[in-house]
């Protein structure tokens, strides 16, 4: 008789009914298990010197002397998937840099809460079967109210401007999310496999199939013009991965 994997979580919030009522809700999916909890998130902070790990880190984002976002930045390498607990869904701009995995907002259902659970396990059982995408993932807020969906870094082509929202482009999809090219390109960034060509536009380096003069040719078909202000920086690129016969 198989026994059935229980996973470990951490839950952090101020407000000491908001514990209780994601206690009662951790109890109530079989799989979960709550390991600890804290109510001051600066001895959340101080008991991250332990190194402990966590499957699942559910975690407030107002909080007094330490808020969510920053205690997040230290807790987000011990655990599998990090979870915001808010009522405000503005932080979702700062958990895209985070990488947090999901936001519940508040007032949180039992259902919801299963719910997410259960589409965390199964993205990271579908990640796991597909080569190139393990843990290099994010969740971007849609145009859809209180909706989150998962992007994988190594399927997206290009990131187009669109005013205060950007459109991601993947091989099967086009996604708007709510953030602003500044805030992406920073995100993105810290990858290195991605490129400001133009004020509008962003590109994975390797879907890159051509350059016509000032046309970029990416997988898909899809054509990006360089930017004046980005010619300079792109050639660069060009030239430091180009191959000539020195003949």
């Amino acid at each position: 008789m198989s026994t059935v994997q229980r996973y470990k979580c951490l839950v952090v919030d101020d407000e000491r009914h908001a514990i209780e009522l994601l206690t009662d809700y951790i109890e109530a999916v079989p799989s979960l298990y709550l390991a600890k909890s804290f109510q001051d998130p600066v001895a959340a902070l101080m008991d991250s010197d332990s190194g402990e790990r966590y499957d699942f880190i559910f975690l407030d984002v107002d909080m007094p002397r330490l808020s969510g976002m920053e205690l997040a930045r230290v807790l987000r390498p011990l655990t599998s998937f990090l979870v915001f607990t808010t009522a405000h869904p503005k932080y979702a701009v700062d958990a895209f840099d985070i990488r947090a995995d999901h936001f519940l907002l508040k007032p949180i259902g039992l259902n919801k809460f299963a719910l997410t659970v259960s589409e965390l396990l199964k993205s990271r059982e579908v990640a796991s079967q597909r080569p190139g995408c393990p843990d290099s993932t994010f969740f971007i807020k849609s145009d859809q109210k209180n909706k989150l969906i998962r992007i994988c870094f190594d399927e997206i082509i290009a990131v187009e401007g669109l005013k205060n929202y950007v459109q991601i482009y993947t091989p099967t999809q086009k996604h708007i999310a709510y953030l602003t090219m500044k805030e992406t390109e920073d995100a993105l960034r810290e990858t290195d496999r991605f490129l400001r060509v133009h004020r509008s536009f962003i590109i994975a380096k390797n879907q890159i199939t051509a350059v016509h003069g000032r046309t970029i040719q990416l997988k898909g078909g899809l054509e990006i013009p360089v930017g004046e202000l980005y010619k300079k920086h792109f050639d660069a690129y060009i030239a430091d991965n180009s191959l000539f016969s020195q003949r």
